[in-house]
């Protein structure tokens, strides 16, 4: 059985370059995040609340800074609390800048208060949880740690 092949299949064929999306630019001159931003009707209602992730960030503010009044004796002591300090706020600022940038409330919705987060539910991966499960899992370990690190400074000092 013959098969008849055309010219024309081996012909190069004309390459079409689908069009690039432009550079992500952080600066413009109307609304410089605007390209970041992604408003998400509903997550007021629904997220974390914003109390929540200030005590969050609140109490590894104070661990560090108990780790400065009970281990900052001498200058090598000091140089390591500075780094541990740079590395706190840069994490920090990461995670607060990707909350900023993340899912936002939609213009003109109302941000429930902070005893309807605890009463009412959170949206998680795995389904929904209350706003006090939440809190509990958001906060606990950090206030262990910041009373530990308290612990554990008072025990240094005092021996």
């Amino acid at each position: 059985m013959a098969t008849r092949i055309m010219e024309s299949e081996f012909q190069p064929k004309e390459v079409v370059e689908e069009p690039t999306r432009p550079a992500l630019r952080l600066v413009r001159s109307d609304d410089p995040y605007a390209e970041l931003e992604r408003p998400a009707p509903g997550v007021a209602s629904r997220g974390v609340h914003p109390n929540v992730l200030v005590a969050l960030v609140g109490f590894y503010a104070i661990m560090v800074g108990s780790f400065w009044a009970f281990f900052a004796r001498d200058a090598a002591a000091a140089g390591v609390l500075v780094v541990v300090t740079l590395f706190t706020v840069m994490y920090f600022s990461l995670i607060v800048g990707g909350i900023l940038l993340a899912d936002s409330a939609a213009p003109g919705e109302r941000q429930r208060s902070l005893g309807e987060f605890l009463r009412g539910p959170v949206e998680i991966l795995a389904g929904t949880i209350s706003g006090r499960e939440a809190t509990m899992q958001i906060l606990l370990l950090p206030a262990a740690m910041m009373t530990l690190a308290a612990i554990i400074g008072v025990i240094a000092r005092l021996s």
